[in-house]
Formats: C-alpha cells, structure tokens, sequence
C-alpha cells in the first residue's frame, strides 16, 4: 500500500522549489520558497508518522488539543483544495461510482474516496463539529460510519456566552476521555497545550499585523495572498517550524508596505472576497481586479474577524469573557465564536465589520455550491452592505474545485462589469 495523495504532494512542492531555485520570479514572493519547503517537508513527515504506526485524527478544529494528546492531523478540507486537476477529475469519478451526492461542497465530499480508497493514512480518531459547515460534519461521519472509526461531534451553540463557553469545554473533556480510552498511546498534556497555545497566539499576532498593513492604500498584500485560508501552525507536524516560516512571510509583507511595493500601485478599488473562489480559474480573477486597479484584500470566511483581529480575542485575552480563561477554556473560546457555525446576523456584522475597518468599495460574493452555511445569506449581506455602507455586492456562482460548469470568459465579463459599477459609485472615469 502506498500513499498516493502524500506522495504527489512531495513531488508537487519539490518541483516548486526546483523551480524557484532555478529561475526565481522577482514578481512573486521571496518567502515562497520556505513556503513550499515547509509544506513538502509536513507531507514527509505525515510519510513516516504513517510508516510508524502513529494515529492520525482529523480535526481541521480543534487542532491545537489534538497535537497536545499526540495525534497527527488530517487537514482534510485544505487537503482537498490542495488537489491538482487531474486528483480532482479521479475522486469526483469515484464519488459518482460509490453514489455519493458531488453537488454538494466540493473540497468537503472529495476527501470521502481519499481516505476511503487509502491514498491518505486511515484515521484514528474523526472530531467534526457545526463550527465548520453542515458538510464537513457530515461527509466525515459517512468516513467514521464506512470506516468503523471512533467518531466525536463537537456541538457548538449559536451564540458565546459564559453558559456556551462551559458546555463546549464539557464536550472537550468527553473528547480526551474517548480518545484517550480508544487510541493507544494518546494521553492529554495540559503542558504541550499551553506550549502550542503559546506558538498559536504569536502567530495570530503577526497575522493581525499583517491585517493593519491591508489599511495602506495602495494595499501591499497581493490579493492571491489575501485569498489564502490561514494555516495554523498546530495544523503541522512541527508548529514552531512553521511560526517561524510565517513570520518570514510577515517579514516580507512589512518590507513591501515600508517600501511602498503593492500589486496595484495606482489602487483605485479596495474589496472583499467572500466565501470561497475558482481555484483553477486561469487568468486568475485577483489578477483580472489588478488590471483595473483593484486588489480585493481581504478573504471573509468564518474565523476570519478573529484571525484578523477586528471582532473577538484570541489567546491570553481577558476581555471577551471578563476573565483570564483556563487552557480549555482557551480552546473553547476558539470554537465558540464563528461565522460559519452562528447565526446569519454574525455573518453579515463581521462582513460590515471588515469593510467599515480596511475602507472597502465593493464585495464580490461567491456562493459556492453546496455551502450551506452562506448561499442564502448572499442577498442579505447584499441588501444591507448597500443600505448601511453604500457599496455594491456582485455575487457569482460557482465552485472551488470542480470546474465543469466554469466558464472564465463570464468570470471575466462579470468582474469587468463590476469594477465599472465599482468605479461609477466613486466617480472614476
């Protein structure tokens, strides 16, 4: 048995590195490089935690507390987006063959035949919760049904309050007893928790320094950059490595705003990319924006206030709930404030709260097949950008991974036809 998605994934990010080492393109960031070196080196080192019969656990949330109980992670919905063309076209053919529904969220349903046909190391342990989505829950119970794996589901309340904060550390303490009670050799560590607590919270702070630098105009974050979903360090197998990889990346971005440096030089437009986006979509839609001057500069997803620091505290904080909160409650404090798993009214507030903080023009709204948390909010958030903020929303239809229905001259002629709108609302010829 081998290890097909690790494998491709090492010979992917070496041939990158090749590649840069053998012609660097000055148009594309330096820390690139230590970028694709720190993902090949994670796949490697999931290569042999495989080979040692080590146990993996999904469990995109709560990492942090399953790297402190031993467990190597699956970052299964980053996995899939991860994928090259030709792995999509493969796991979409074996999701039709094993009759699973494929209209639903692509980067969710694809890892079903990943782990089921083994191309990934078989799970020891399946943790989802309604933080998430409603697909990703799901489409790892079917993994843990079809797999006979202990399976943990993380019930998170609509709102955070004191009261929700405790029933979610409850669950935690349930998920350690039944990790610890049905996977060999895992044992909670309280020690290792704070250690990469401690390792997460710097890194939200560099990224929150990151997130201050987007309100230069012009914006030196280039929006393909903008458009990355955070990876937290407790997501790789060694989280200090990978705080000190981000922190050159970090080094890099503060380098471009002292010196000016920005994708759109003359920047006439600021927006908001939301949801997700055509990942094979060539040319890219960020670079299509850039032509006409305008960078979308910040991704909202579920966390992303947080991560950004402009809604909600992050580790260490004492003003969120009054008082200085216990390791797990620390743990719990992440999971019980997110967009995706709340209320609408929390989707759309962090949506005004972005754009009223970076001073945005326009908000591209891509429903994403299948994301049920978002697609009917589309309209509201719509309604009320323009009635509270006076800026326009232009909402696409489409998918992150699966590109049958794509057709990029539409892509194109809408995000042109946007930025028009965009520049009319401002009076720019």
């Amino acid at each position: 048995m081998h290890m097909e998605f690790l494998e491709t994934e090492i010979a992917k990010y070496q041939r990158r590195i090749d590649k840069i080492k053998a012609n660097p393109d000055p148009t594309k960031l330096k820390s690139n490089l230590q970028m694709y070196e720190l993902e090949r080196d994670e796949r490697i080192a999931e290569l042999e935690a495989w080979k040692q019969g080590k146990p993996f656990a999904s469990g995109m949330f709560p990492p942090v507390l399953l790297r402190s109980m031993g467990f190597e992670i699956y970052d299964a919905e980053m996995a899939c987006d991860r994928m090259e063309r030709w792995q999509v076209k493969k796991y979409l053919q074996r999701c039709r063959e094993l009759g699973f529904p494929d209209q639903i969220c692509d980067r969710t349903v694809l890892k079903i035949p990943m782990v089921l046909d083994e191309d990934f190391p078989n799970l020891s342990l399946v943790v989802a919760n309604n933080w998430e989505c409603e697909s990703i829950p799901l489409t790892f119970q079917t993994i843990a049904h079809l797999r006979g794996i202990p399976y943990y589901y993380l019930d998170v309340p609509f709102e955070a309050n004191e009261e929700t904060l405790q029933y979610v550390v409850e669950q935690l303490r349930e998920l350690i007893d039944l990790a610890e009670s049905t996977v060999p050799g895992i044992k909670y560590d309280e020690d290792k928790l704070i250690e990469v607590q401690n390792i997460e919270k710097r890194w939200y702070e560099l990224y929150q320094d990151i997130h201050r630098l987007k309100r230069r105009v012009p914006c030196p974050v280039p929006g393909q950059e903008a458009f990355k979903e955070p990876r937290w360090p407790s997501l790789y197998h060694d989280p200090a490595r990978a705080l000190e990889v981000f922190r050159i990346y970090h080094d890099e971005i503060v380098e471009r705003a002292e010196k000016g440096i920005s994708n759109v030089p003359e920047e006439k437009l600021r927006l908001m990319w939301a949801v997700s986006g055509p990942f094979y979509a060539r040319p890219d839609p960020f670079s299509i924006l850039e032509k006409r001057g305008a960078q979308a500069i910040y991704f909202q997803i579920g966390n992303a206030s947080r991560v950004a620091g402009i809604n909600f505290g992050i580790y260490g904080d004492e003003t969120e709930y009054g008082r200085k909160l216990s390791p797990l409650e620390e743990e719990a404090r992440i999971l019980n404030q997110s967009a995706w798993g709340g209320l609408g009214r929390r989707w759309v507030d962090d949506i005004l709260i972005a754009c009223r903080d970076l001073k945005l023009d326009g908000i591209v709204y891509f429903q994403q097949w299948g994301c049920t948390v978002t697609d009917n909010l589309a309209k509201n958030v719509a309604e009320v950008a323009e009635q509270e903020l006076g800026i326009p929303t232009l909402i696409i239809e489409g998918r992150l991974l699966i590109d049958e229905a794509f057709d990029p001259q539409e892509m194109e002629d809408k995000l042109n036809g946007f930025v028009d709108i965009c520049l009319a609302r401002k009076g720019i010829a």
